[in-house]
C-alpha cells in the first residue's frame, strides 16, 4: 500500500516541463505586455527576456539546494534547518505567501470573465466553480494532475498560433530604434516581469517526486525556463509589433484586444474562443498553488495526504478573492502580493542553501 502512494506521486521528468510551465503561464499572461511596456516601452520584450536569464539562475540555486536534500521538499528542509516549532512557523507564512498568490489569481479572473464574457453572472459563481476544479483536481495525487497539465498544453500552442498569426499585420518601426530609451528603463521593465513569472517556485515542492537521475530535472527545468521566456518574450513583441505606442498605452489586456481585432469565417467571435482557453491556463496555475497549499499544511499537521487540506486551501483562496472584485482593489492587493515575491521567491531559497552550506546540514538519500 505504502509503494502504490508512493508512485501515485512520483512524476516524470518530462512531466515536470508541463507543471512548471503551467505553474508560470497562467492569468497573468495577457496583461503582461501592459505591464512592462508602461516602463520599458518599445524594449519591453528585452525586459521580459532578461528576466528569463534572472529565473535561470534561480533554477540553478534552486537545483543547487534540492541536491543537498534529494528525499525531501522545500518544507522538509525548512524543517531541518530550522527545528519543528520555528520551521513549522516559517511553513505556515510560505502557505500565506501561496493564499495570497492564488486569491489574487482568482480574483483578477472573476474580474476579466466579468468584463470580457460574463458581465451578467455572479463574480462568487465563476469563482466557485474554479475552486471546485481545483480541489477535484488536486485531492487525488500528483500523477492525475500533471496528466492533466500535458493535456492542455495544446491550449498553449494555440496561444501561440493566434498570436502568429498577427504578425502578418506587424509594424517594426513601432520597436525601432532599440534600446532608445536606454538601459535603466530596460532594468525596471524586469520588476513586472517577474511577478508574471511567478510559479517556479513549485520546483521546490515537487523536486523529490521526481523520477530519474537528479540532473536530468535541472535539465527539465532549464527545459520549462526557456520555454516561458521565449512564450512570454514572443506575446510582448507581437503586441508591440501590432500596437502602437499610443494603443498600448490604452489597452491593460493587449493579447484579447489583439484577438478580438481578428476576423474569421467560422468563428464570429474569436475573442470568447481565446477567454476559454485561457480559464484553462488559469485553471492549472490556480491547480498548482492548491497543491503548495495543501503540501504544506500536511507537513505542518504531520499527515501524509493531502484530499482535505486541498479542500480547506481552496476554500481559502475563494473567501480571500471574493473580497476583491473591483479593478482598484484588485490593482491594490497585486501590489501588496508582489512585495512578498522577493523574500519567498527569491530570498527564502538562497537563505536555506547558505545556511546548509555553512553549517554543512544535508539530507539523507532514502532508498526506494
Amino acid at each position: 500500500m505504502e509503494k502504490r502512494m508512493i508512485s501515485k506521486k512520483q512524476i516524470t521528468q518530462f512531466q515536470l516541463i508541463f507543471l512548471l510551465i503551467h505553474a508560470q503561464v497562467g492569468v497573468g499572461v495577457i496583461s503582461m505586455p501592459f505591464d512592462v511596456f508602461l516602463i520599458a516601452d518599445g524594449d519591453s520584450w528585452i525586459s521580459v527576456f532578461l528576466t528569463g536569464i534572472i529565473l535561470q539562475g534561480m533554477v540553478f540555486l534552486i537545483w543547487a539546494l534540492m541536491a543537498r536534500f534529494p528525499s525531501t521538499n522545500l518544507y522538509g528542509i525548512i524543517q531541518a534547518l530550522f527545528g519543528k516549532i520555528l520551521g513549522k512557523a516559517i511553513i505556515i507564512l510560505y502557505c500565506i505567501y501561496f493564499i495570497s498568490i492564488g486569491s489574487l489569481v482568482l480574483a483578477k479572473f472573476g474580474y476579466i470573465i466579468k468584463v470580457w464574457m460574463l458581465p451578467l453572472t455572479p463574480t462568487w459563481l465563476t469563482l466557485l466553480l474554479m475552486t471546485f476544479t481545483a480541489y477535484y483536481i488536486v485531492k487525488d495525487n500528483l500523477q492525475l494532475m500533471v496528466r492533466f497539465f500535458v493535456l492542455s498544453s495544446v491550449v498553449i500552442v494555440v496561444f501561440i498560433g493566434l498570436s502568429a498569426y498577427a504578425l502578418k499585420d506587424a509594424n517594426i518601426t513601432y520597436i525601432l530604434p532599440v534600446g532608445e530609451k536606454g538601459l535603466v528603463p530596460i532594468l525596471k521593465g524586469i520588476k513586472p516581469s517577474i511577478y508574471s513569472f511567478q510559479g517556479f517556485e513549485l520546483l521546490l515542492l515537487v523536486y523529490p517526486f521526481v523520477q530519474g537521475e537528479k540532473n536530468g530535472v535541472l535539465k527539465a527545468a532549464t527545459i520549462a525556463n526557456v520555454f516561458v521566456t521565449l512564450f512570454y518574450s514572443f506575446l510582448v513583441l507581437t503586441s508591440l509589433l501590432f500596437f502602437s505606442p499610443k494603443e498600448l498605452k490604452l489597452v491593460p489586456e493587449p493579447v484579447f484586444y489583439l484577438i478580438k481585432s481578428f476576423s474569421f469565417k467560422m468563428v464570429e467571435r474569436p475573442d470568447l474562443l481565446f477567454t476559454s482557453m485561457w480559464i484553462v491556463l488559469v485553471a492549472t496555475t490556480f491547480v498548482n498553488l492548491v497543491y503548495g497549499i495543501s503540501l504544506g499544511f500536511s507537513h505542518v499537521m504531520n499527515v501524509k495526504e493531502i484530499k482535505y487540506f486541498s479542500l480547506i486551501a481552496a476554500s481559502t483562496c475563494f473567501l480571500v478573492a471574493i473580497n476583491f472584485q473591483g479593478k482598484y482593489e484588485i490593482a491594490s492587493f497585486s501590489k501588496v502580493n508582489n512585495y512578498f515575491v522577493y523574500p519567498f521567491g527569491f530570498g527564502l531559497p538562497f537563505l536555506l542553501l547558505v545556511i546548509s552550506i555553512l553549517f554543512k546540514k544535508k539530507g539523507q538519500v532514502e532508498n526506494a
